[in-house]
């Protein structure tokens, strides 16, 4: 063995070497000349656009596969343009941010169709005209997206051929990443043992899936915008950032719903947790298509960059069609599906939670009316579990304003001082505070129930 002190001339780094790794070899990059560029940009160009001439071949019978290539050759070409700083260059400039574009509404368009695709695997909870009218509505987005795809490709085309970079590349022949017509399975056999997760850890994923629901209608997604007014909320209300969020969210809960709750035999048991899986996986994707949207119109439409490029990029794509994408498709669907998965969630959450009965003194002086009545379902609906009160030999939903009007009345027709509440102990609790404060007659909220003041300012 030869020791440091015994290293030979040989060994050591030669004249002009400093013996560092190249990759921490921070030398200045080489200047090339722009037309020494073009025969490695032509080469690595050829994938993404002998791929997305199919576009204009036989557009709209394309499988999810076409799509992930399409999104995955348009990635790498990006990641080429960036290592030679094509963005960094007034010659290429224009062109890294068509084939970004290209990206953009590849993987908006890959989101889409994985959910057409998988929509009979997701199966959700709803009525044969609900799903036609969400399928035909997926199509036609769909369809929108692959016009906007066409004319991005046809532009970056004419600019390679703008710049001398010639693209003679083979059309995709047709039908090649045509859709499967018929859906081919292996059967399901696969036996399990009978593990079973804890009721704690189906409580907590049900409990993180209804707050991201409540965050969803609160901020109104479901409404059907006009271009005009969604584009004053972009970015202040609605942005690439909070529609990551949420969807990192879902996606931490579809995570643990896949590790620890998605066994067969756990969801034979209960048919709620199979439908929920559908109302998770589905506004997933949703909201990861209208992320990349907000981000097309963030960048190339919003006005926040006035370089010349993205200004071109805004004249090629019809921002109220994007804007038409983002409100009327995405998020609308986004908070139809979510807002099913809440109602399953909760059905879950009054499965497992743990119950009680309590006596709680009823309102003075005027007893169970419209401000004591509505305040209980605020309650209520904190939690989201089942609540009834029973009023002598009747039950009545707490989860109603009208309810617990007809159940007030009751009482005081048999002079009651008493009613009890039935249900989830922890909201029962609350209940519990509620009554002592007398309801908040004195519009005097505790701490311990702040929600109720935020919950009633939003509502008015």
């Amino acid at each position: 063995m030869v020791s440091k002190a015994e290293t030979t001339d040989t060994e050591k780094p030669k004249d002009g070497q400093s013996g560092i790794p190249p990759l921490l070899n921070r030398s200045l990059h080489k200047i090339i000349p722009e037309d020494e560029f073009l025969e490695p940009l032509r080469e690595n160009a050829i994938s993404l656009f002998r791929i997305a001439s199919g576009l204009s071949v036989d557009r709209g019978t394309f499988s999810t596969r076409y799509y992930f290539t399409l999104m995955n050759e348009a990635e790498k070409l990006e990641t080429f343009l960036d290592d030679y700083g094509a963005r960094e260059n007034a010659t290429w400039h224009y062109f890294s941010e068509l084939v970004a574009s290209i990206r953009n509404f590849a993987i908006a368009s890959f989101q889409l169709s994985h959910i057409l695709y998988r929509y009979t695997d997701y199966n959700p909870a709803e009525s044969e005209n609900s799903s036609e009218e969400f399928i035909i509505h997926g199509l036609e987005a769909l369809n929108y997206i692959n016009s906007i795809l066409e004319n991005l490709v046809h532009n970056a085309i004419e600019e390679l051929k703008f710049r001398g970079c010639i693209q003679c590349a083979p059309e995709v022949k047709s039908g090649a990443f045509k859709a499967v017509p018929k859906k081919l399975k292996l059967p399901r056999n696969l036996m399990e043992d009978g593990y079973k997760t804890s009721e704690e850890r189906v409580m907590r994923i049900v409990e993180s899936y209804r707050k991201i629901a409540i965050k969803i209608h609160r901020d109104r997604y479901g409404r059907r915008l006009d271009p005009e007014e969604l584009a004053k909320m972009i970015p202040s209300r609605i942005s690439e950032t909070n529609i990551k969020i949420l969807e990192n969210s879902l996606h931490n809960i579809q995570s643990e719903y896949d590790t620890h709750v998605g066994r067969p035999i756990r969801e034979q048991s209960e048919q709620n947790l199979i439908n929920l899986r559908a109302y998770i996986s589905i506004p997933m994707h949703l909201l990861e298509m209208a992320r990349w949207l907000i981000h097309f119109y963030e960048r190339h439409e919003k006005g926040i960059h006035s370089d010349e490029s993205r200004k071109k990029i805004a004249k090629i794509v019809d921002k109220y069609i994007v804007l038409k994408l983002i409100s009327h498709f995405s998020l609308f669907y986004v908070h139809k599906y979510i807002m099913a998965g809440k109602q399953v969630s909760e059905k879950i959450m009054s499965r497992i939670a743990r119950k009680k009965r309590i006596k709680v003194p009823v309102p003075k002086p005027a007893g169970f009316h419209a401000r004591p009545a509505y305040y209980i379902t605020l309650v209520v609906e904190e939690h989201g579990t089942d609540i009834f009160m029973y009023v002598g030999d009747r039950k009545f939903d707490a989860r109603s304003v009208l309810d617990l009007l007809e159940a007030g009345g009751r009482a005081a027709d048999l002079r009651l001082e008493e009613v009890e509440f039935e249900g989830d102990e922890r909201t029962l609790e609350d209940i519990k505070l509620l009554a002592e404060c007398n309801y908040c007659e004195d519009d005097k909220i505790p701490k311990g129930l702040n929600y109720i003041r935020v919950a009633r300012n939003i509502m008015t």
